[in-house]
């Protein structure tokens, strides 16, 4: 199952603290408004998203696929879906499960988004 691009999505308590931190790291930011409280940042093959009050946890996040078919070949393989496939109010498609341990996995793609989205680091 092709699940689409991975990026790790943090839920920062302090947006512009943490991105010192990342860019110290020699990460980047390729996308993202600091105003609004996200930043896309990347350092050659990771992507790391830093969202301060829009996730509720630190999350893995698969995107730039049907976030519909994935949900669906998720529960034929018996996965109970923690939050089912759906239209969220940003008009992306989203879906969640849990895994074992209780950790978020997000599936979510913006209208028109594809592996090819963000630009190389």
């Amino acid at each position: 199952m092709d699940l689409g691009r991975f990026e790790l999505s943090l839920n920062v308590a302090n947006l512009g603290a943490s991105k010192q931190f990342y860019e110290t790291l020699g990460f980047r930011v390729v996308a993202g408004t600091e105003n609004e409280g996200w930043l896309i940042i990347r350092n050659k093959a990771l992507t790391i998203g830093l969202f301060q009050g829009h996730i509720p946890a630190n999350l893995l996040n698969f995107r730039g696929r049907d976030v519909f078919a994935i949900a669906t070949e998720l529960e034929q393989r018996g996965l109970k879906l923690h939050k089912p496939a759906e239209i969220e109010p940003d008009g992306s498609a989203g879906a969640w499960i849990k895994d074992p341990d209780g950790n978020l996995v997000y599936f979510n793609t913006a209208p028109g988004e594809t592996d090819a989205c963000l630009p190389e680091a």
